[in-house]
């Protein structure tokens, strides 16, 4: 698989080369930034993701050179660095694609520079100083677009290596329900319990996990986790991946414990939560323009609140009204890939009442993407619903006794392969 990719990655590279104007590129990997200015401390490295398109290496200062028409050459610096040492290398099936170049330092790297019009991709500017590249030629706008649609479909590979991300984010899952159900309600153990289960640590997670218990599910992005939870609602709502080559895994559960009426109610949206993102998946086909699908989440969840009397009837008019962006307001899901909110598939802006939403494209074979649709007991978009003329629509005594749960979302990743949608999270997950 990995040789049929590079293949690929050879065709569509010197296409874009020649269409942009260009005879050569120089991929650089990037250096770790510094957490601050007034520090020397770094973040860990991670790599320009088109470094990685080509190779999962997270090392600083390589790159990799491609003149169409001859071998990509792979260039590492090696300086014997006995400080923190070099980042272990992810498998052994990628070398044999390129010739290998090993300098000593970053300067003798940039000697491995092609003639001819060379572009640069990269975040370094010293770099492609060092490189000889001319400002003009740093991340060219055309070029830049032309990879992105290249990345937005993935190959056989890609979507192999999103498969095995998921499934090494399975065990973490699993572990983090288990511990919920078993009576953990602290936010950061749960968080290092998923870490120890899935073998990372945080610097390894393709994103910042988001663990969420009671009230705090109403923060889409909760990542200041409480050491212990005080409040009554026992919900849980987990957003957490892993990587495989690079490559990520971007899964989101909801769980609640406990019984009595505001349980049970909140337990029963996550059913219709559940049920819904499933029709969704399955509506994921090739040639389905990706706003049609947020749209279509939209009138589902506008029923489900219908049918568990959150919500009075008709289901249209909870849209129409702007309601369900109320309790959803985020995007139905993104590109998945190198990057969790991966490039290449929102060629035009989404309407003005979707001002969120990552992805409209229309899907086809090849792309990956989320389907993660959710409902939230968000105060600052309830309450101007609650002051509305549209305020009797919804019924506030049933809201307001399952608030203090958060939220509920929904996450899988879907490949498009053919026209037909395949779940890479299900078969891990269950």
């Amino acid at each position: 698989l990995f040789r049929d990719h590079i293949d690929r990655l050879e065709r569509e590279y010197a296409r874009a080369l020649d269409a942009a104007g260009f005879d050569a590129v120089v991929i650089h990997s990037g250096r770790p930034a510094l957490q601050s200015s007034f520090d020397d401390q770094h973040w860990p490295h991670r790599p320009t993701p088109y470094f990685l398109h080509w190779a999962p290496l997270r090392e600083p200062d390589a790159a990799i050179v491609i003149v169409p028409g001859r071998r990509p050459r792979l260039v590492r610096v090696d300086t014997g660095d006995y400080w923190e040492g070099s980042a272990p290398v992810d498998g052994d099936h990628f070398w044999n694609a390129f010739d290998l170049v090993v300098a000593n330092t970053a300067n003798a790297a940039a000697r491995e520079a092609p003639a001819g019009r060379v572009a640069f991709l990269g975040d370094d500017a010293a770099r492609a100083d060092a490189w000889g590249i001319a400002p003009g030629a740093r991340n060219p706008a055309a070029l830049v677009r032309a990879l992105d649609a290249v990345r937005a479909v993935k190959s056989p590979y890609e979507r192999a290596c999103i498969a095995e991300a998921n499934r090494r984010a399975a065990p973490g899952h699993a572990a983090v329900a288990e511990a919920f159900a078993a009576g953990e309600r602290s936010e950061l153990a749960l968080h290092l319990t998923y870490l120890q289960a899935t073998g990372q640590d945080d610097a390894d997670t393709p994103y910042k996990n988001i663990v969420a218990i009671g009230h705090h599910a109403a923060i889409l992005h909760h990542v200041h986790y409480a050491r212990e939870h005080r409040g009554a609602a026992a919900s849980l709502l987990v957003d957490a991946g892993a990587t495989c080559f690079g490559y990520h895994a971007d899964i989101t559960r909801t769980h609640v414990a406990g019984s009595g009426a505001a349980a049970d109610g909140f337990r029963a949206l996550i059913a219709a939560v559940e049920a819904l993102q499933q029709q969704l998946c399955l509506r994921a086909r090739a040639g389905v323009a990706f706003e049609h699908l947020h749209d279509e989440a939209h009138a589902l969840l506008a029923q489900a609140l219908v049918d568990l009397d959150l919500a009075v009837g008709p289901a249209d008019a909870l849209v129409d009204t702007g309601i369900t962006r109320a309790f959803f307001p985020h995007g139905l899901g993104h590109s998945l890939g190198l990057q969790t909110h991966d490039v290449g598939c929102r060629p035009t802006a989404p309407r003005t009442d979707n001002p969120y939403l990552r992805t409209t494209a229309v899907l086809r074979d090849g792309h990956v993407v989320t389907i993660e649709p959710g409902c939230y007991f968000i105060a600052k978009l309830l309450r101007p619903v609650r002051a509305s003329e549209h305020a009797a629509l919804v019924r506030w005594n049933a809201v307001d006794a399952i608030a203090p749960f958060g939220g509920v979302r929904i996450e899988d990743d879907i490949a498009i392969v053919g026209d037909a949608p395949h779940n890479l999270t299900r078969p891990a997950l269950g």
